[in-house]
C-alpha cells in the first residue's frame, strides 16, 4: 500500500475502506488525506470509522461524497462517541450517505456544503428524532434528502411547532417502517421549493392497516402547506399488487408544473404465509383504507382547486370488499364527491363500480343516507369495471348519465374502457352527451385497443 500511494504522487484519491482495516494501513493514508475525493466505508464497526477520523484529521479539501455502511460489532468493539465531529475538516463535502444498524449518530457529523443526504436507520434501540431535525437544520444547502427508518425514533420534546426550513431541496424521500411516526416528522420539515415529495409507511409485519396510513388532518395541514409552492390540481389514489406479495397504496397530488406530493404505504408479507392470507387480510381492511384515502383527499387544505381525481387499481388479483361494506363505501364516496368543486376529468380504473353506481342498480338490501351525486365534470372515464355484468353496467351507466343530464349537470365527453363492450352501449350513452369514446380491448390494461 505505502508503495501504492507513493506512485499515485498528487493524484486524486478513491479510498473504499473494508471492516478491520489495520490501523497501520489507516496511517499511511494521512500524508494524502488532501487528494481524497471520495471516502466509503464498506461494513465497517463504528469503532473502526472513529479510528480512522482521528488518525486521518484532514484537512479534505477535495472530499465530495462520503459513505458509510456502519455495522454491529460485538461487545469489544463498544464505541463511545467522540468529543470532535468525525471528518470536520471535509467543509466541502457535497454528499453523505449513511446506512447503520445502531444510533446514526448524526450530532456527530457537520458538512455545512451538503447538497445530497441519504440516511437508512435499521435498530431495535431506537433513537430521538431530533438528530435528524437538528442535521437537516445544520445542511441548509441540501437538495436532494433520502431518509429510510426500520426503529423507533422518539419525537418526546420536540415542539409541535418547531418546522425545519429546506429552502433549496427539490426532492425529498422519507420511508418509516412499522410503528414510526412517518407523517409526525415530515410535519417538522419545510420545503417549499421541492418538486417531488414522497412520504411511505411500509408494514413489514403480519397485519395490512396501521394505525396512520395517512396522516392525521393536523399532520396533513402542516405538510400540505410546507412542501411544494404550487396548488395540487389532480389527485390519483392507487392500489397496486405487485409479484413479491405487496400491496401498495398511494394517494399522490400533483400541480400542474409537475410538483408532486405522494403520500403512500407498503405492505409486505412471509410467501410461506400465503398470498390468500393477505389477500383476506386487505379484504377485511379495504374500507377502513379506503376511508382514509378519501378522508385525506377531503382534508386537502386547497380541495377547491382540485381539477382532476383519478381511482385506479393496478392488480392481477381482484381486490373487491365484502358486500356488507359497500353501503359504508358508498358514503364515503359521496361524501367526498359533495365536498369537491366542478372537475375537469374523473376516472376509474379497474374498480368495484357497485358503490357508485348502486342507485342504478338492482342491489337488494344496499341501504346508504343518500344517492351519489357525482360533481360537475367534463370528462368521466370508466375502464374495466368490476363486479358488475355488462348488461347490467351499461344500464346503470346510462343511467348515471342520464340522470346527470336531468339534473342539469351533465358529463360532456364519456369514456369506456372494456372487454367485450356491449354494442347496446353506443345506442344507451349518445342521447345525453356532447362526446362518447368506446374502446374494445382483448385484455385488461391492453393499450392496442379499436375505438368506437
Amino acid at each position: 500500500m505505502k508503495t501504492l500511494l507513493e506512485r499515485v504522487k498528487g493524484s486524486q484519491l478513491d479510498v473504499h475502506a473494508s471492516h478491520r482495516v489495520p490501523a497501520t494501513a489507516m496511517t499511511l493514508l494521512a500524508p494524502h488525506a488532501k487528494q481524497i475525493k471520495y471516502l466509503d466505508f464498506v461494513y465497517n464497526y463504528w469503532v473502526d470509522i472513529q479510528r480512522f477520523s482521528e488518525l486521518n484529521p484532514g484537512p479534505f479539501p477535495l472530499l465530495r461524497t462520503l459513505i458509510i455502511n456502519a455495522i454491529i460489532g460485538n461487545s469489544s468493539d463498544a464505541w463511545t462517541p467522540p468529543s470532535l465531529p468525525l471528518f470536520s475538516n471535509a467543509v466541502n463535502l457535497t454528499e453523505f450517505r449513511l446506512h447503520t444498524w445502531m444510533s446514526p449518530f448524526l450530532s456527530h457529523f457537520a458538512f455545512p456544503n451538503l447538497t445530497a443526504f441519504e440516511l437508512s436507520v435499521t435498530t431495535d434501540e431506537g433513537f430521538h428524532a431530533s438528530q435528524i431535525l437538528d442535521f437537516l437544520e445544520a445542511s441548509p444547502l441540501l437538495r436532494t434528502v433520502r431518509i429510510l427508518i426500520n426503529a423507533v425514533a422518539s419525537l418526546e420534546g420536540i415542539p409541535q411547532e418547531r418546522v425545519v426550513v429546506l429552502p433549496n431541496v427539490e426532492t425529498i424521500s422519507l420511508v418509516a417502517c412499522d410503528y414510526m411516526p412517518c407523517y409526525t416528522i415530515a410535519s417538522h420539515v419545510a420545503c417549499p421549493s421541492a418538486k417531488h415529495t414522497s412520504l411511505m409507511h411500509e408494514d413489514r409485519v403480519d397485519h395490512v392497516l396501521p394505525e396512520e396510513a395517512f396522516p392525521t388532518s393536523v399532520s396533513w395541514n402542516a405538510i400540505a402547506g410546507q412542501y411544494g409552492r404550487s396548488r395540487a390540481e389532480e389527485v390519483t389514489f392507487e392500489i397496486k399488487v405487485t409479484p413479491n406479495h405487496a400491496i401498495t397504496c398511494s394517494l399522490s397530488f400533483q400541480s400542474p408544473d409537475a410538483t408532486i406530493i405522494e403520500l403512500c404505504f407498503k405492505v409486505t408479507t412471509d410467501r410461506n404465509q400465503g398470498w390468500s392470507r393477505l389477500r383476506m387480510s386487505f379484504a377485511r381492511s379495504y374500507h377502513d383504507i379506503f376511508s382514509q384515502a378519501l378522508g385525506t383527499i377531503r382534508d386537502h387544505p386547497q380541495l377547491a382547486n382540485i381539477k382532476r381525481l383519478h381511482i385506479r387499481c393496478h392488480s392481477s388479483i381482484t381486490l373487491i370488499p365484502s358486500s356488507h361494506l359497500l353501503p359504508r363505501i358508498a358514503g364515503d364516496v359521496g361524501r367526498l364527491f359533495e365536498s369537491m368543486g366542478p372537475l375537469e376529468e374523473l376516472s376509474i380504473y379497474h374498480c368495484d363500480l357497485r358503490p357508485y353506481l348502486f342507485p342504478f342498480l338492482d342491489l337488494p338490501g344496499f341501504d346508504v343516507e343518500q344517492p351519489v351525486v357525482f360533481p360537475p365534470t367534463k370528462k368521466f372515464t370508466v375502464s374495466y369495471p368490476l363486479s358488475v355484468s355488462p348488461d347490467d353496467f351499461v344500464a346503470a351507466l346510462v343511467g348515471l348519465v342520464k340522470s346527470q343530464h336531468t339534473l342539469g349537470v351533465p358529463f360532456e365527453h364519456v369514456a369506456v374502457r372494456m372487454v367485450d363492450l356491449p354494442a347496446a352501449m353506443v345506442e344507451g350513452l349518445n342521447p345525453w352527451v356532447d362526446t362518447a369514446e368506446y374502446y374494445h380491448a382483448r385484455h385488461v390494461g391492453d393499450d392496442d385497443f379499436g375505438s368506437i
